[in-house]
């Protein structure tokens, strides 16, 4: 998942986060991702790759400011739709990462979803999977919003949200997000220098602190819904980094 789609989870706030993690029953999970600068969208083959690591449908949204989504779904059977929300054939003013899916039938695009679904193992409603696919620009303001109605068309319940085991804001981890932020630009930037052949000043590129810190990035991203280092590990870790580089 993350390989694929990002690192950086939408983990609950004071309001709540539906885009959170959440179990949906029957071994089913919806979780919300977002890449760090330096990690790239793989929205098609992290679908494809998902499909082959589970042996069952998946199903992958990004949006782009609230405005727009693209949808990649795939099934273990090879069933396979690309979908842009709103479906229509003016052009899309957001830039997707992997370029926006044209306008795609109506009725192949509900067969399609109607037939993930179904494999899934879910009870579809064609009516409401009609009304998203074919809803104009105005209809839903915010894209999120129709991803979820979409799941919930699909079949799937709101599900119950998994709370994080470890919380990324937590003040034992002191000043690592205002330090990663700046070594992420670094770090963004000389990849983008070196795709493009390009040279670049040293001054300019990460330090090793700079890869010290996102080494600490990834380890506490990993381990937020557990799975990775406990809390008490980060924060010696989180320690040891901080007197390490301590200015």
């Amino acid at each position: 998942m993350r390989a694929a789609f990002g690192s950086f989870f939408a983990t609950p706030g004071p309001w709540g986060n539906e885009l959170g993690l959440s179990d949906l029953g029957q071994g089913w999970q919806r979780v919300g991702v977002a890449p760090f600068r330096t990690e790239r969208l793989r929205l098609a083959a992290g679908v494809d790759n998902l499909v082959v690591a589970t042996a069952a449908p998946a199903l992958a949204a990004y949006v782009s400011n609230s405005a727009c989504a693209h949808l990649e779904g795939r099934t273990s059977a090879g069933h396979s739709l690309s979908l842009h929300l709103p479906n229509t054939a003016e052009p899309c003013g957001y830039r997707h990462v992997e370029g926006g899916p044209g306008q795609v039938d109506p009725d192949f695009a509900v067969d399609a979803l109607r037939t993930w679904a179904l494999e899934a193992g879910r009870t579809p409603s064609t009516e409401a999977i009609t009304a998203i696919v074919t809803c104009g620009e105005d209809d839903l303001s915010v894209r999120e919003d129709a991803v979820l109605m979409l799941f919930a068309a699909l079949g799937f319940t709101l599900g119950a949200e998994i709370p994080p085991a470890i919380k990324p804001d937590d003040r034992a981890f002191g000043d690592y997000e205002l330090v990663v932020r700046k070594a992420e630009v670094r770090v963004a930037r000389e990849q983008y220098m070196a795709s493009r052949g390009w040279p670049l000043e040293d001054d300019l590129k990460a330090t090793p602190r700079d890869l010290d810190y996102l080494r600490f990035r990834d380890l506490l991203w990993s381990s937020v819904y557990g799975g990775g280092a406990t809390r008490d590990e980060l924060v010696t870790r989180y320690q040891q980094l901080a007197a390490r580089w301590k200015q």
